[in-house]
């Protein structure tokens, strides 16, 4: 089974969660517990969920921007799994940003685009990147 391993600012390990298959909460756990002390946190988080989605959506043949939507979706792809390169600095960075190890999210991301329940996973993620503070 795969486990996602939060770091902390101080680059202790967080808790330690095992992964199931389909199970997006997982993932979307740390947006909601650095939401409000670390917004920059929330920001790294933000562009991978986004990365996800891209990722995980299926182009549909009957719209204008298919073209355009297998374009992003193999752009997310290449940087979700590049090995070398700026591309691959750059994802690193991100999820260094967000406190989580590259290799996790790569197998998480895997497991999610193999899932039969995409369009769960979509939904879950942008309904966390969508929710507002409370004030």
């Amino acid at each position: 089974r795969n486990c996602l391993r939060l770091r902390r600012k101080d680059g202790s390990k967080g808790k330690e969660r095992r992964m199931q298959d389909d199970d997006v909460d997982i993932f979307v756990d740390p947006i909601i517990q650095f939401d409000h002390e670390e917004p920059e946190r929330r920001l790294f988080l933000a562009i991978i969920g986004r990365a996800l989605i891209d990722i995980l959506k299926k182009p549909n043949k009957n719209t204008q921007t298919y073209q355009e939507d297998i374009v992003i979706r193999d752009r997310a792809h290449a940087w979700f799994f590049c090995s070398i390169g700026v591309t691959c600095d750059n994802f690193e960075f991100i999820c260094d940003g967000a406190g989580v190890e590259p290799s996790q999210v790569r197998s998480f991301a895997l497991t999610a685009i193999h899932s039969k329940e995409k369009r769960d996973v979509i939904y879950k993620i942008y309904n966390i990147l969508t929710e507002r503070e409370s004030e």
